[in-house]
């Protein structure tokens, strides 16, 4: 029973956010967990090690989304672990996942990307076919005016790439942009413009943009997918950043970040933007700001007052901890068929 209530824990804080408690799923974009195929110990350990992207086929119905990879967030120990949950729960097996087996394949996977859809994770079983294939990503519309501003810039309106990166993966202490929400991004950009928020660099290349400029930037960086740069870098305490993640320390008010901003950090909503993926000098930084007063301006004041209570391990902890988890899936849908 032990690898169960370790599954369950591990299956609440990174795969119920988009699988649903109940393992359902939503419909045409994440499957439900119910498929025989998918439960083999192999199929699901390399899913979870790698993620997802592109088309698959579960049952009889095509879901054609994207699942961050779980290797870099998760032990062997919690891969074995949630997988014999999954198992156990939705495909009716009796025997769990070896870590052992977990631990070879995150050797054999070492270095590799998502799999590119259904067709892809054949290779781990035939068992899986029929499979869709891969086409890649369908590109996204853009006005000339918008890439303009974001690889050339304009006057005092920096090129946004020069920063941000070209795929908007920031580098620290840069922030990353790829797949926030598109009004938290324009909110941010309109509090630099007005004086709200304070950057130098920032203020004045708001200042420089009319709202729809900033408003087309903010929808295109929404729907960018671009693999995590972010690395761990502040010799945090990542064991106390994770249990602050998830639960928070009520004996300070201190509720869990989750909380508001999702499951696995991967945002709560249009006004509550995605942490994980983030670069750890950006996130301790506006950490910092928000108990000190200089960043205001979020819903009732509470992120002024649960920063108040983080001491510098706490906030260097939390940091380092997000960079460490994959980023969000992608917010537009892709390849539909």
């Amino acid at each position: 029973m032990e690898k169960i209530s370790g599954g369950e824990a591990v299956f609440a804080a990174a795969c119920s956010t988009c699988h649903q408690p109940n393992g359902v799923g939503v419909r045409g974009a994440v499957p439900p967990l119910n498929d025989p195929a998918f439960m083999e110990p192999a199929v699901l350990t390399a899913v979870i090690l790698r993620g997802v992207e592109g088309p698959i086929r579960v049952g009889r119905e095509t879901f054609d989304g994207a699942m961050p990879g779980f290797a870099g967030q998760l032990t062997d120990q919690d891969i074995a672990n949630v997988a014999s949950y999954v198992r156990r729960t939705w495909g009716g097996a009796d025997a769990g996942v070896d870590p052992g087996a977990v631990a070879r394949a995150r050797a054999q996977a070492a270095g590799a990307g998502p799999w590119r859809g259904g067709r892809d994770l054949t290779r781990v079983s035939p068992a899986l076919l029929p499979q869709p294939a891969w086409s890649g990503p369908a590109p996204l519309p853009v006005d000339g005016a918008v890439l303009a501003l974001i690889n050339e810039g304009r006057g005092e309106a920096l090129a946004c790439s020069s920063c941000h990166g070209p795929q908007g993966q920031g580098g620290d202490p840069i922030p990353r942009l790829a797949g926030l929400p598109a009004d938290y991004i324009a909110a941010q950009l309109d509090a630099f413009a007005a004086g709200r928020r304070r950057n130098d660099q920032m203020s004045g290349v708001a200042r420089a943009l009319g709202p729809t400029e900033r408003r087309a930037l903010a929808d295109y960086y929404s729907r960018l997918a671009a693999p995590s740069t972010a690395t761990p870098s502040l010799d945090g305490d990542r064991a106390l950043g994770e249990r602050l993640a998830l639960r928070g320390d009520w004996s300070r008010d201190i509720p869990a970040c989750f909380a508001c901003h999702g499951p696995s950090g991967f945002g709560g909503g249009p006004r509550l933007p995605a942490l994980a993926a983030q670069h750890p000098g950006y996130t301790a930084a506006q950490l910092s700001a928000w108990a000190s007063g200089q960043r205001t301006g979020d819903p009732g004041g509470l992120m002024g007052e649960v920063a108040g209570r983080l001491s510098e391990q706490d906030r260097r902890a939390i940091a380092d901890y997000l960079a460490g988890l994959p980023s969000s899936p992608a917010t537009v849908p892709r390849n539909r068929r």
